[in-house]
């Protein structure tokens, strides 16, 4: 079940960069989408849990591997 924000980090060389994402499959995509190639991607909750952990798009981690599954790739693969 996915919570109503995240805290997304987009990580590339020495630059980290953090936003608030919505919880929900578009938002996650789109930052996602917007992630530069070869980027370290970590989504964690507010509470500081981590959510899914990547690079690129390629996924080594998802708490909820039916919405990754069944809703996230699918819907990046179709943008």
């Amino acid at each position: 079940m996915l919570k109503s924000k995240y805290k997304a980090f987009e990580i590339q060389d020495a630059l980290v960069s953090e936003t608030v994402v919505e919880g929900n499959r578009i938002a996650i995509a789109d930052f996602i989408k917007n992630c530069k190639e070869g980027s370290i991607i970590t989504i964690h909750t507010l509470d500081g849990e981590p959510f899914l952990i990547g690079m690129s798009k390629l996924f080594l981690y998802c708490e909820d591997n039916e919405f990754l599954n069944n809703q996230l790739i699918p819907y990046l693969r179709g943008m």
